[in-house]
């Protein structure tokens, strides 16, 4: 394997981290910090770098089923050599779509951050390409109004946003027949770029419940009016902004 030409490789690496299955990056990182300070058994410890065979079979047990299967791909390009590792983790990142909270990309920024050495989260950024925004813990206007800051992910290609999806925090499968995606309404696709996202250089979506489908009338009656005037008042504060450069 480390003989064969780096085209070649990553070619072979790429196809095998492509996976239906979004990684849940907040919910590893939660398990590892938990990891790092209870036993077995449940009791509190400081607890050093445990052996990878104990760590992996207590991630196992600990893990949600539907992340078992990034998390051996992640094991195995982390047990080979250099040279595996280094393209392993690239294509790792490139090719499977992560479900990142708003809240989360802070994480990937921070230096303090836990859990996730400078060198990975340097990867992450350089590397994620798909990307679900799952926002659990906030309301759709918050959500939308986020989405610009996605962009500190350098080659990010591919936005979906879950509407009306309560189980978006846990998202199984992008192929679950609970969901359904639809493309960006035309003039949500038009606010959201003057929010900032740069959706003409996105593949972008909606997930919405299967059964619900897409809230046209929710939009139109009260996202549609918000983002107008968070809209509005973007433009007039770089008005303001442009007059202040000239005097």
């Amino acid at each position: 394997m480390s003989r064969l030409p780096y085209e070649i490789l990553s070619m072979i690496l790429r196809f095998a981290m492509k996976s239906d299955m979004p990684v849940h990056l907040e919910h590893f990182l939660k398990l590892g910090r938990q990891f790092q300070k209870t036993n077995v058994n449940g009791t509190e410890i400081s607890r050093p770098r445990a052996p990878p065979a104990c760590s992996e079979s207590w991630f196992l047990n600990h893990l949600h089923p539907s992340q078992i299967e990034p998390f051996r791909d992640w094991i195995l390009i982390n047990s080979t050599c250099r040279r595996f590792r280094a393209w392993g983790k690239d294509a790792f990142f490139l090719e499977k779509t992560f479900v990142i909270p708003p809240m989360f990309l802070e994480t990937l920024i921070g230096e303090t951050a836990k859990g996730i050495s400078a060198e990975n989260k340097a990867t992450a950024r350089a590397s994620i390409r798909h990307v679900v925004a799952s926002s659990p813990h906030c309301g759709i206007m918050s959500q939308l109004m986020a989405l610009p800051r996605y962009h500190i992910l350098e080659r990010l290609r591919s936005l979906s946003i879950p509407l009306g999806c309560p189980d978006s925090h846990m998202l199984l499968s992008l192929n679950s027949p609970t969901l359904e995606s639809y493309p960006l309404p035309e003039e949500l696709s038009s606010l959201l770029r003057d929010l900032g996202l740069q959706v003409d250089q996105l593949r972008t979506d909606l997930l919405c419940g299967h059964h619900e489908g897409l809230p046209m009338s929710f939009l139109i009656t009260t996202v549609y009016p918000h983002l107008r005037v968070m809209s509005a008042w973007r433009k007039k504060h770089r008005d303001f902004e442009g007059s202040d450069d000239g005097e």
